[in-house]
């Protein structure tokens, strides 16, 4: 039976997508798949028309210009038809039974939003490769000094968390009425925390179940989704964006989670996002010019 509308955000990554949009309609709990075309300048829009005309269930809206991923969520939400949404990505890939478990953990469990164990994976790396290289992973899913989550740890069972993995799924109804704030910028950073701190505010109970396992993508040089930005301009946006979902949820962060001090905060978050976004990237590139040189390439 269909349950689930897809809804995929995508911002220059054609050949990801090619891969994802057949793989989710491979799914029976699938009646849809959403494509949100944002801004794409790479053939994307004119390879979702070719394949909507080949299958009904794959719908498509362009933004144009690149509007975000907050706004094209909500706009692939607002097509919806079915009682579910799976916020989808144009680089994930799926194992196993992963709806059919997500959908059955749900009822089991009373969640409202529920979320697979989402594993970065390598392009080079298998799926069993990137299994085991977290299984290690200890400690507690969320870090309440980070206010972030270990997307893909490996807990013993499902279990309810403030936060969550990206890739959610809930009711279309829960979704509408909480809506993702399209006032992170910059193809956004922090939207999916912020829409789940707003679910829990309200009542609602989210879970993580570790039993559905999905995989994130690790693209080299990428260019396209959150990456479309610069550096520096991408930087700004994500410690901005943090900032914003400081304030707004300071209550509940402070209760919540530890913190401390929340400009003592931000300052540790900028160095450390200014070293991952900027200084590793840069020292990685002059690191192969250099053994490209010493090699004669």
């Amino acid at each position: 039976m269909s349950d689930i509308s897809v809804v995929i955000p995508t911002k220059d990554r054609l050949r990801y997508l090619q891969k994802a949009l057949p793989m989710f309609l491979e799914y029976e709990q699938v009646g849809e798949v959403i494509i949100v075309v944002d801004g794409c300048g790479d053939g994307t829009l004119e390879y979702v028309k070719d394949a909507a005309v080949r299958d009904e269930r794959i719908i498509y809206t362009d933004n144009i210009v690149n509007r975000g991923l907050p706004y094209s969520r909500n706009r692939g939400i607002e097509l919806a038809k079915f009682p579910y949404v799976f916020t989808g990505e144009d680089d994930l890939e799926l194992v196993g039974d992963f709806f059919g478990t997500l959908l059955s953990h749900m009822q089991e469990t009373g969640a409202d939003v529920i979320s697979g164990r989402n594993i970065f994976k390598f392009e080079t790396e298998s799926a069993t490769e990137a299994i085991g290289r977290t299984a290690g992973i200890t400690g507690d899913a969320v870090n309440s000094r980070a206010i972030s989550v270990h997307t893909g740890i490996a807990v013993s069972g499902d279990q309810e968390q403030l936060l969550l993995p990206a890739p959610m799924l809930c009711s279309i109804d829960v979704f509408r009425k909480i809506q993702f704030d399209d006032s992170y910028r910059g193809n956004a950073w922090r939207e999916e925390s912020d829409f789940q701190l707003s679910a829990h505010s309200l009542g609602y109970k989210l879970v993580y179940c570790p039993h559905a396992i999905g995989f994130n993508v690790m693209i080299e040089n990428d260019r396209g989704g959150v990456h479309a930005s610069g550096e520096m301009k991408r930087l700004i946006c994500i410690v901005r964006n943090n900032w914003r979902f400081i304030r707004k949820h300071q209550a509940l962060i402070a209760r919540e989670f530890d913190a401390g001090n929340h400009f003592l905060y931000i300052t540790k978050f900028t160095v450390k996002r200014a070293t991952a976004e900027i200084l590793v990237p840069r020292l990685i590139r002059t690191k192969r010019i250099l053994l490209a040189a010493l090699h004669g390439n």
